[in-house]
């Protein structure tokens, strides 16, 4: 079977403001980066193939990015700590700055 990741996913728990229209609108986090994409956790999704702009909150600095929806599953409010529901998308621009971020974590 052929390896699907292109590069190694880290914990990155940062909150994120994600929408199709810029400013991004909805708030939520992150809870897995890589390089090429994010896995935002959240009950907002949208369709795969939307294309999303995207602030990350690191805490002392805000990234912009810009992706497109890979995937998307949506749970009942009550099901969300129970299974998972979220997007996953990958990155179309991203700040570079954001990108040795995460490099000197791997």
């Amino acid at each position: 079977m052929p390896k699907r990741r292109i590069s190694k996913r880290l914990p990155f728990r940062h909150n994120i403001r994600y929408g199709p229209t810029n400013p991004p609108q909805h708030i939520s986090f992150i809870t897995d980066f890589s390089d090429t994409g994010i896995y935002i956790k959240t009950n907002k999704v949208y369709r795969p193939g939307t294309r999303l702009y995207m602030t990350i909150e690191t805490g002392d600095k805000n990234f912009s990015a810009e992706g497109v929806v890979v995937w998307a599953k949506k749970a009942p409010p009550h099901f969300m700590n129970v299974t998972k529901s979220g997007m996953g998308i990958r990155f179309t621009k991203v700040d570079r700055e954001l990108i040795e971020h995460y490099r000197d974590r791997y």
